[in-house]
């Protein structure tokens, strides 16, 4: 195993040089529109600035490639984040999972989960989950190497974190609990399951459990916190803008259409693959403002109230309103074939870019592709789950097809147990407004207006008793789990 202090620079692997076939943009690529939304729902948890001073150290644990070949001899360096500030020997371990993103020493030095360690003297530690972040087992990010991705292989490099720090004396006799928000928050959920002497309990925040091609429920329960706390004069604006600008694409009129969003010359209006990423992108960066809204402080009655502000006419605004949103100057271009060769670099030309290692994810084991199908939201009807499946096999290869694809899901949910795993301790929560609670236990705690991993800050004045009381019922329960 190796070790070294967080003050010293991180070391990366060096990407393997590679010349790029039929794909524009060999030395660098922008990220196209589409992705840039994509990006904002798979985010980690937002915490607040600290303004605790810590000391955070990052080792560098030894991991198999394949934990499930031993014949596989391959070996690689995980980046795990560690705060003993307040440990003594023997103290719990209270593990923090890292999801699709790259990890941070603020998520080990302020929170509830911090609060709650300091009662127990415990010490935090912070898995980055393997392709993510400075956390890159094998290089070019091409189909073959990402067999090596998946939850299970990720799930089990905990377990060796977890054997590796048990090994050393302070450890011996820690127990360990075990906490995630999304994403990371199923693997709480999962590690549980697949694990279950490894953690004496474990906290989810807003744990995605059920896998689905069609997750068509996504951008309902997005529209229902546009609805209740902006108002419906808000999700009527953005229902009328967008059907505007989809009559128009629907009557011939792409054109037109094209001029008023400000799209660029090469978006063809006349192709069904760009009219899908466009009311997707558009879809996504309404849905990433609401996933993680704070009630308390009107986020989206403000948001609303600006994007009322830009023009009288609903669709003017909306379209103003993204463009704002993009942060871009000039034209912006969600057009689906720049997705597709914005992956097929990335699979060659690993930057840092978080964007392919979860899209394949997406497509390998989970789905959740987020499309219009459901009727009861104010984003359209134009962008089918068949627009991600479609780039699942323009990107990793002829093998994934639609039938795979749903194959490749249902194996997850039969694996995991989908909406109901058979799991005891672990405590599960859900934004009532969290678009992603329509794939999470039936038995969660729900708490009234909150978003995704509304619970992870310390307790505050501005907290609703409902939100008070599920972060009091995770202090409870870890108390009981340690006892």
């Amino acid at each position: 195993m190796k070790y070294l202090p967080v003050f010293l620079a991180l070391l990366v692997p060096p990407a393997p040089a590679a010349i790029l076939e039929d794909i524009p943009g060999s030395d660098e690529m922008d990220i196209p529109a589409f992705v840039q939304t994509l990006n904002q729902l798979h985010r980690g948890p937002p915490l607040p600035p600290s303004t605790k001073r810590a000391n955070v150290e990052t080792r560098w644990f030894n991991q198999s490639l394949d934990n499930f070949d031993d014949t596989n001899k391959s070996v690689w360096s995980q980046r795990v984040m560690i705060n003993e500030d307040n440990f003594v020997d023997g103290s719990p371990i209270f593990l923090l999972l890292g999801g699709e993103w790259t990890i941070d020493p603020s998520s080990i030095t302020s929170g509830l989960w911090v609060d709650i360690a300091k009662e127990h003297n415990g010490s935090l530690v912070y898995t980055e989950h393997r392709f993510f972040g400075e956390s890159i087992p094998i290089l070019p990010l091409s189909t073959e190497n990402l067999k090596y991705h998946g939850v299970e292989q990720a799930l089990a490099d905990v377990v060796n974190v977890i054997k590796v720090l048990k090994e050393e004396d302070k450890y011996k006799s820690s127990k360990v609990v075990v906490s995630g928000g999304s994403y990371s928050a199923s693997m709480v959920v999962w590690l549980k399951l697949l694990y279950p002497d490894v953690i004496v309990g474990g906290w989810a925040s807003s744990a995605v459990l059920e896998a689905k091609v069609d997750f068509s429920d996504f951008m309902e329960v997005v529209g229902r916190a546009y609805r209740q706390l902006g108002g419906d004069y808000c999700y009527d604006l953005i229902d009328n803008a967008t059907s505007y600008y989809e009559d128009l694409f629907q009557t011939g009129q792409g054109a037109k259409a094209k001029k008023l969003l400000n799209l660029c010359d090469s978006f063809d209006e006349n192709n069904e693959r760009d009219q899908w990423q466009l009311f997707s992108s558009i879809a996504n960066i309404f849905a990433g403002i609401a996933q993680y809204q704070k009630p308390e402080n009107y986020d989206l009655a403000q948001y609303c109230s600006v994007l009322r502000n830009f023009d009288i006419d609903d669709a003017s605004a909306l379209s103003k309103f993204v463009q704002w949103r993009f942060r871009q100057q000039g034209c912006h271009n969600p057009r689906y074939q720049d997705t597709v060769d914005y992956y097929k670099w990335a699979k060659i030309n690993h930057n840092g870019s978080l964007h392919l290692s979860w899209f394949y994810q997406t497509c390998r084991q989970f789905g959740w592709f987020q499309s219009s199908a459901n009727k009861n939201h104010p984003f359209g009807s134009t962008f089918p789950a068949t627009m991600y499946t479609d780039m699942c096999h323009d990107v990793f290869g002829s093998q994934y097809t639609s039938a795979k694809i749903e194959e490749y899901i249902q194996a997850t949910n039969k694996k995991l147990g989908g909406k109901h795993p058979a799991v005891e301790n672990v405590y599960m929560t859900h934004g009532a407004l969290d678009g992603w609670s329509a794939v999470g236990s039936d038995s969660a705690t729900i708490i009234p207006q909150a978003s995704h991993c509304s619970d992870v800050w310390s307790i505050g004045p501005t907290d609703s008793p409902a939100l008070r009381a599920a972060k009091e019922r995770v202090i409870e329960l870890v108390r009981e789990w340690l006892a």
